[in-house]
């Protein structure tokens, strides 16, 4: 996938030379690449995925310790919304 990927920017980036638009089209997809990790530049590692799971984990437990020392003892319900 990533051999497809290379040569495709090389094939837009070639064909830039008649057109600009197309190195314009080559950088977005060069982008793209390395932003959302297919590979390129150790953006799609396999150890990525699993660190920013567990930063989310870690901040949403944080958030969850927070929220229970502000509302301990109160029951909260729809019904019941929490006093301010």
């Amino acid at each position: 996938m990533v051999v497809l990927l290379v040569v495709g920017v090389a094939v837009l980036f070639v064909m830039g030379f008649s057109s600009p638009v197309w190195w314009l089209v080559g950088a977005v997809v060069v982008y793209g690449a390395v932003k959302f990790g297919s590979g390129i530049g150790g953006g799609g590692a396999s150890g990525s995925g699993y660190e920013e799971y567990r930063e989310r984990r870690e901040q949403r437990d944080k958030w969850d310790r927070r929220y229970r020392r502000q509302h301990r003892g109160k029951r909260i319900t729809p019904d019941r919304p929490v006093e301010r």
